[in-house]
């Protein structure tokens, strides 16, 4: 069974990358900024796409956080050289989401752990 959203092949990730690019290209020819910044974007996210695919360095990793710091740096900027209300709904969410993540990441530990530890006492018992 094919999955609705499959991961995505190199050459999907280099295609999409070069249609961003052109769209990149074609917001400085037209000076429109809209389409320079989600053209940006675009491109950052296949990038990073394009790098996670079969990836376990940590240098990998690391490019990936910086990537989606980039993509948060220029929505941002849109969002300051345009005033756009969709830019700054979307820059709440995105904030939202990476609180949410950190909260997480450092809660689900402390709470597996001490999951484990109950089941580890009640092993002990027996």
């Amino acid at each position: 069974m094919m999955e609705l959203w499959p991961w995505p092949s190199k050459w999907r990730c280099l295609w999409g990358g070069v249609l961003a690019f052109v769209l990149f290209l074609g917001g400085i020819e037209s000076s429109r900024v809209d389409l320079i910044l989600f053209g940006a974007i675009l491109l950052f996210v296949a990038t990073s796409a394009y790098v996670v695919i079969e990836s376990e360095h940590r240098s990998k990793r690391a490019l990936k956080v910086v990537l989606m710091l980039v993509i948060f740096g220029v929505v941002i900027y849109g969002y300051v050289v345009t005033g756009s209300f969709i830019l700054g709904v979307t820059t709440l969410i995105i904030v939202a989401m990476v609180l949410f993540a950190f909260v997480v990441s450092y809660l689900l530990p402390k709470i597996r752990s001490k999951s484990r530890g109950y089941s580890q006492d009640h092993l002990k018992e027996e």
